[in-house]
């Protein structure tokens, strides 16, 4: 499948943005924790990055992508929950 015209692949995402946070999505969905985290972005000024996600029996996983190591931290002091 190719990418949007333009589009970075998951791959030189998570070249350029070393610093992951791996959410588990559950059955229902992130619902509002999604739109939070998009405004977790928008408050610090970045734009969100999203690397290789996972899908499968188990459930799905979103990948985000930082690059400043203190921001990956604070995202996953803030919304995982695990």
């Amino acid at each position: 499948m190719t990418r949007y015209k333009g589009r970075q692949s998951a791959k030189a995402i998570e070249k350029d943005f070393p610093h992951f946070v791996d959410m588990v999505v559950p059955p229902g969905g992130l619902g509002n924790r999604l739109d939070a985290m998009y405004e977790f972005h928008a408050r610090h000024g970045i734009k969100p990055q999203r690397g290789h996600g996972r899908h499968d029996a188990n459930g799905s996983l979103i990948r985000w992508c930082f690059a400043d190591p203190a921001l990956a931290m604070a995202f996953k002091e803030e919304f995982d929950k695990s």
